[in-house]
């Protein structure tokens, strides 16, 4: 499987010796949890959807989380920094575990523990900086859940198969928060129309939140996109729009230029439509002055 990975989701990290937690005297006698509170069991839609909210107590997760230490190393290894998270993160450290260890019934699926399909051992490199990130950059950790409450199983791991170095850059707090609400947009239009043999969707899906989450993006501009795209969807039906968004929220114009020309752009494909014309690019027209006097 290869993996589109962007600007902040993949560099070469070197290895770190990590101090081995010190067991207790009394580890043996840990209450076994048999079975986790899942939220992906049985069959799974396919594609965009809204997941139903995490109704888990944090009771519930923390029983999670015991559970999978006992089955996963990578789990076990930082069980107590992951159970110590504020408990708003737990819901997420529950979630990853389980789609780090269920196998879609797909003809193809992500291992997220397969160094050979995903270049490293992605579930562990999450275990290892959650902690971290959920005191120094949480916002990322709320991203992350953004994704996985509107996409499906295969696409939730493609995810995080690239961008577990998020978690390393709080800097990019703000562009996270502004593309957050854009998510569910950016699955629909991207994993709509059922699963394929590969992974072209979800490559597909990851790469245009890279365009979306790169340092050449002004926030600004991605919290306008759904003003923009409302305007969008009323021009008349016989237009056709070319919207790039990505040249649209790297671009230097100025927002209020980019505000000045969207009021009027409904008016110009209405007088486009009048004399016969059944396109326009709405990105130029936006970024570009416009003049109607």
């Amino acid at each position: 499987m290869a993996i589109n990975f962007f600007y902040y989701f993949y560099v070469k990290q070197s290895e770190t010796k990590l101090e081995r937690n010190k067991m207790s005297l009394f580890s043996s006698f840990e209450k076994v949890v048999k079975s986790p509170i899942s939220r992906f069991d049985g069959w799974q839609l396919v594609g965009a959807h809204t997941r139903t909210p995490d109704a888990r107590t944090t009771e519930q997760l923390l029983s999670n989380i015991e559970y999978y230490a006992q089955k996963n190393p990578e789990v076990a290894k930082f069980k107590n920094e992951l159970k110590a998270m504020n408990p708003k993160h737990l819901g997420l450290v529950s979630d990853i575990c389980e789609l780090a260890n269920r196998r879609d019934m797909l003809s193809n699926s992500i291992n997220l523990k397969d160094p050979k399909q995903v270049g490293r051992n992605i579930f562990a490199s999450w275990m290892e900086k959650l902690p971290k990130a959920s005191k120094e950059n949480p916002e990322a950790l709320e991203f992350t859940k953004e994704v996985i409450n509107h996409t499906d199983t295969s696409a939730s791991k493609y995810f995080l198969a690239s961008a577990v170095n998020m978690l390393d850059h709080p800097e990019i707090a703000e562009t996270l928060r502004a593309t957050k609400p854009m998510i569910k947009n950016i699955a629909e239009e991207t994993l709509s129309g059922g699963k394929l043999a590969d992974f072209s969707k979800e490559s597909r899906f990851v790469g245009m939140i890279g365009d979306y989450v790169n340092p050449a993006s002004d926030p600004e501009k991605i919290r306008m996109m759904h003003e923009i795209l409302d305007v969008a969807e009323k021009i008349p039906d016989n237009m056709n729009i070319y919207l790039n968004e990505a040249d649209f929220i790297h671009s230097k114009v100025p927002v209020a230029k980019i505000k000045e020309n969207l009021q009027v752009f409904p008016e110009v494909t209405e007088m486009l439509s009048n004399a016969g014309k059944d396109k326009i690019n709405m990105t130029d027209f936006l970024m570009k002055n416009v003049n109607l006097d």
